[in-house]
């Protein structure tokens, strides 16, 4: 488990690096555990050595697919760049008059 902790513990610094301590993640999470409507989660199978990554959508639904990645690198470019067209995403919603997914500091008063 100290692999994934060092793994989370790199992920958050990166996640603030960005500036998105405001954005809903899970990392390495259960599948059913901490869910919430909008999130984007990067998960670790330890039976398959498999990291997961998806996101929901709301009421916590899932929202396109599962993509499994075997290395840690390439999931946590995913997982970022997951995170980087979800701040996108809003802003062009908020720019168009829409609703955003939820308030961020990183649209809200786009």
């Amino acid at each position: 488990m100290d692999m994934l902790s060092d793994k989370k513990k790199l992920l958050n610094r990166e996640i603030q690096k960005l500036g998105y301590d405001s954005l809903r993640v899970a990392i390495f999470n259960q599948k059913d555990k901490n869910r919430m409507e909008w999130q984007t989660r990067i998960e670790y199978d330890l039976d398959t050595g498999i990291y997961q990554i998806y996101s929901l959508g709301d009421r916590a639904s899932l929202i396109g697919k599962i993509t499994n990645y075997t290395d840690f690198d390439s999931a946590k470019n995913i997982f970022l760049n997951k995170l980087e067209l979800t701040v996108k995403y809003n802003k062009l919603r908020v720019s168009r008059g829409k609703q955003p997914e939820y308030s961020s500091p990183l649209w809200d008063g786009e």
